[in-house]
Formats: structure tokens, C-alpha cells, sequence
């Protein structure tokens, strides 16, 4: 019965992931940020824009052509009052060099002077991938199996 449910929990992981590196990259003024951001706080929510392919992208979206392979959706707040750190201050939090690229919701980013928004900050870890060590942000809970069987 414990192999039924590891398979389960295996497969169900992997297609959590897969479904997250097909979501479109979400930025709250031109910040990173998650859905769960957006849906979560409805009220703070001044606009919300589309954009599903990168040559449609206004000129203040451009810096983030390279992320728009899925779309991105960009939200404008009344009030931003959400932390924020820059990339390179979360690679230097972890001991890696600051201009190290950093996976966020599995996709790569390059420039580490791009802010995330804290709020959505949900797990963080140093992976290795390539014999090199790179940051991994994931703005959803990550679920061990240990705590799935609880």
C-alpha cells in the first residue's frame, strides 16, 4: 500500500511541476510575484494585464522578453505595501554569488537585479544542476512525502 501511495505522491509531484513551468510569470510593478498574490488580495488589485507573447510587451515590461515564453500577466496595486529583496540580495542570503542565475517557479532568470516580491516567497533551497549550485524560489508550499502521509 506505501508503493501505491509514493507512486501517487511521485507522480502528482511531477505534474504539479510540470503544470508550473506552463504558468504564465506574474509581476505586481514589475516586480515577481505568484497567482496566489493576485487572487489573494482582490481588493489591493488596481489592474491586471495579459500579455502572451514577449513582441507585445510595453517598454517598461521588455526586461522580462526572456520570461514571456508562457505569457505574463502584470498587476498594478493601489497600495504596495508587500516586502521585496532583489535576486542577487537572495542568492547572497544562500552564500552564492549574487549575479548567479536563479530558478523562479522553475524558470530561469539571469538578471538577479529583478525584485520578488517576500509575500510570496513559499520555499527556497540551493539545488545543484550541472555540477553548479543555483538558487530554487517556488511560490507554492513545497509538500514533502513525509508530510503528505501525515
Amino acid at each position: 500500500m506505501r508503493k501505491i501511495l509514493y507512486t501517487f505522491l511521485l507522480v502528482a509531484s511531477a505534474m504539479t511541476y510540470a503544470q508550473s513551468k506552463n504558468q504564465p510569470v506574474v509581476l505586481v510593478d514589475g516586480m515577481l510575484a505568484s497567482n496566489s498574490l493576485i487572487a489573494g488580495d482582490k481588493k489591493n488589485i488596481q489592474s491586471t494585464k495579459v500579455f502572451k507573447t514577449a513582441a507585445n510587451l510595453p517598454q517598461n515590461l521588455k526586461s522580462f522578453e526572456g520570461l514571456a515564453s508562457n505569457g505574463i500577466i502584470s498587476a498594478s496595486v493601489k497600495e504596495n505595501y508587500y516586502d521585496r529583496i532583489s535576486l542577487e540580495g537572495l542568492n547572497q542570503q544562500f552564500k552564492l554569488n549574487a549575479k548567479k542565475t536563479v530558478y523562479f517557479d522553475g524558470q530561469p532568470i539571469k538578471d538577479t537585479t529583478i525584485q520578488v516580491l517576500g509575500n510570496v516567497l513559499e520555499h527556497m533551497e540551493v539545488r545543484e544542476k550541472d555540477g553548479q549550485k543555483f538558487l530554487y524560489i517556488f511560490t507554492t508550499p513545497q509538500v514533502s512525502s513525509e508530510n503528505a502521509l501525515k
